[in-house]
């Protein structure tokens, strides 16, 4: 069954998508979108691996980060790692009011694999990093925004139309990743939960070898479920994606 919430964060509404099985207390796995996504994504990505997870017994918090998709705000402004992480902790405080006494995992795809890598580890029974951006400021800055733009915006600069997309972004965003000092790997290094990674080798916008390093520096118990040929949205590839998160989940819920 899926439902619609808002959950009030940073003075505005998020919208969520819930997705209950029938199983009572189900597990949840709260799913956080990519830079200049939402909680639909590229091809329904996000669409799908939620009703992947509902047929497979999970609950799934598929949800928009304030200024994406259809939350408020503006995503020019609203746009930071920082204030991503203020929406994830809103959510995770909701699931707890509302979802209490289940199992909760992250999942998180590129810049939301980064916030769902950089969340505190509380009492997560896991996290599932989707093609995640692992090196922030060398990602942004070297293919996704490129080095012009990015100059540009932490120059003070609104900057737009950055890697075939028409959106536009105060500086705001530069300056906070340039300065938060985001670190998955630092953070891996002191995960209690174990970690999922899905990566395909053909993604030219979030470098596989992240993924390889995050593994290497993971505390906890750690898999790399390599995807070949699979790009940065897993254009055609789905069902594996899901499978992987699918498996992965049912051996430690068991």
């Amino acid at each position: 069954m899926k439902r619609h919430e808002w959950i009030a964060s940073r003075g505005k509404r998020l919208s969520a998508m819930i997705h209950e099985p029938e199983a009572a207390a189900a597990p949840v796995v709260v799913c956080c979108h990519g830079f200049t996504g939402d909680k639909v994504g590229a091809n329904q990505l996000m669409r799908n691996l939620a009703q992947s997870l509902e047929a497979a017994g999970f609950c799934a918090v598929r949800f928009d980060f304030a200024g994406s998709g259809d939350s408020e705000g503006a995503f020019a402004a609203d746009t930071t790692v920082a204030g991503w992480q203020a929406d994830l902790r809103s959510v995770l405080a909701w699931v707890g009011g509302r979802l209490a006494g289940r199992p909760v995992f992250l999942l998180g795809h590129s810049l939301g694999g980064l916030v769902a890598l950089t969340a505190p580890d509380g009492t997560l029974a896991g996290r599932i990093a989707v093609a995640p951006v692992v090196h922030p400021v060398d990602n942004f800055r070297d293919t996704i925004l490129g080095p012009e733009l990015w100059a540009r915006s932490a120059r003070g600069e609104r900057i737009a139309n950055f890697y075939g997309k028409g959106f536009a972004l105060d500086s705001g965003f530069v300056r906070d990743l340039a300065a938060g000092g985001y670190d998955p790997l630092a953070a891996a290094a002191s995960f209690a939960a174990p970690l999922l990674i899905v990566h395909g080798t053909a993604d030219a916008a979030v470098p596989f070898a992240g993924s390889e390093q995050l593994r290497a520096a993971c505390a906890a118990p750690g898999e790399l479920a390599v995807l070949d040929g699979a790009d940065h949205v897993f254009t055609g590839r789905h069902d594996d994606l899901a499978a992987a998160i699918v498996n992965w989940l049912q051996r430690l819920t068991k």
